[in-house]
């Protein structure tokens, strides 16, 4: 099977790149194929005809979207609307990532995938966006909602406190948000075990996270005692949003409930410690 990866230079499609080595795969850079331009993605759609496509690329900048609103919608709707459409025409399968921050984080519960999308900012916005464009496409499409990717490539929150704990001896961190740590290895894996059982009675929209949850601060206090024991952990405080203000406001809750994904394709997954562990370990 011929399978073409946008954005393979970000954290996931480079996951994807070292996962799915026993298909033929078409990696796009954004030199490749810039989301930004349409004309582009058909044109290397229509030039490699693939028998999948599959989507990690995006617009992620949270905070800089509220300033680049025009950016982000085109590469986070416009372009993804692009591809489901060829995917159409070609009637293959098209894999799409999407986010947590589809949701306001009001609920007290996990979120289901039938819950009402209700996002806070652009970034939000514009993933959202892409996810009714798709959908109103049709075709064999799939979204998978994910959250709080982080990996040992790119710009991320692993990334980043690993590197300040070994910068300051003091931190503070957020806990009064809650999520789902969820790594590029464990995204790329899933989406392995996933691909020979794609057919047209199970197009539609999942939660692709692990097991478990907890706050920023949580997932900061396992981050550092598991990479840096010099660093004293009674020195890393937790702190509240309002002590933290940033240009756009984050989702308190925005823990993703994934029964669904796991019955459908019959998936097991481990707790996002032992994730986190694995990556590490890397």
């Amino acid at each position: 099977m011929k399978i073409l990866i946008t954005g393979i230079n970000g954290q996931v499609g480079h996951a994807l790149m070292q996962e799915l080595t026993e298909y033929e795969l078409i990696g796009l850079t954004r030199k490749d194929c810039d989301l930004t331009n349409l004309d582009q993605i058909k044109e290397v759609i229509d030039q490699h005809q693939p028998e999948l496509i599959i989507n990690p690329a995006a617009y992620t900048k949270v905070d800089e979207a509220e300033g680049e609103p025009k950016l982000a919608f085109k590469i986070n709707r416009d372009a993804p609307k692009v591809i489901a459409e060829k995917a159409r025409e070609y009637n293959i399968p098209f894999i799409h990532f999407s986010t947590d921050y589809v949701f306001d984080g009001e609920k007290k519960e996990e979120y289901l995938e039938s819950d009402s999308t209700q996002p806070l900012g652009v970034y939000g916005q514009s993933k959202c966006a892409g996810e009714e464009a798709i959908q109103k496409v049709g075709g064999l499409t799939y979204i998978f909602r994910t959250s709080w990717v982080y990996s040992k490539i790119g710009n991320n929150f692993y990334h980043t406190i690993k590197k300040l704990s070994q910068e300051r001896g003091e931190l503070k961190v957020v806990a009064d948000q809650m999520g789902v740590p969820t790594s590029n290895l464990f995204i790329a894996e899933q989406i392995k075990t996933i691909i020979p059982q794609l057919h047209e009675n199970n197009t539609r929209v999942y939660h692709l996270v692990p097991e478990g949850s907890c706050s920023w601060y949580e997932f900061a206090k396992q981050i550092i005692g598991k990479t840096n024991p010099k660093f004293d952990l009674s020195n890393l405080h937790a702190i509240t949003t309002d002590e933290f203000p940033t240009k756009t406001k984050r989702p308190k809750n925005s823990i993703l409930n994934n029964a669904k994904i796991k019955q459908t394709f019959n998936l097991k997954f481990r707790h996002w410690q032992r994730d986190l562990e694995k990556v590490i370990n890397s």
